[in-house]
């Protein structure tokens, strides 16, 4: 299993669009200015051509900048409702349930390329297969073939 600091080198974008993906590992850090708390979680896609890569995603969940906290929460908020959670007390109970990311691209500036960022959360829905029908083509009274 990659590190953090591995998922945080892609080598290319994963073009706009719509992935089904988990997160696989998951941690608080302190942020760059030292004022407050980010969790940061990578998630994996689990399907389709870009299967196996990586997003890292960060939520400032103590920050100075209320905005900025606020924002943070209502995205995770989003992501535990996307998991089918109402909450947690710790981001690994976030971990190997798979979601739907919206993926969209932040332009580079100030030395820094290009990223993926995750826009959105939805529940993955599964297709379940059809009922069985419980009409059998032998009625009960038919003498047996």
């Amino acid at each position: 299993m990659a590190t953090l600091a591995q998922a945080d080198t892609a080598s290319a974008l994963i073009p706009k669009g719509d992935y089904q993906a988990m997160v696989v590992d998951s941690a608080v850090l302190p942020t760059a200015s030292g004022s407050g708390e980010l969790l940061k979680l990578v998630f994996e896609i689990g399907a389709g051509a870009f299967r196996r890569r990586r997003i890292v995603e960060r939520f400032n969940i103590v920050n100075p900048h209320a905005t900025a906290q606020r924002i943070a929460q209502e995205m995770l908020a989003r992501l535990c409702a996307a998991a089918g959670l109402a909450g947690i007390a710790d981001s690994e109970e976030l971990h190997g349930i798979p979601v739907i990311i919206r993926v969209d691209i932040r332009p580079g500036g100030e030395g820094y390329g290009d990223q993926n960022v995750i826009k959105d959360y939805r529940p993955l829905v599964v297709a379940k297969p059809p009922p069985k029908s419980s009409v059998s083509a032998r009625r009960p009274w038919d003498p047996a073939a």
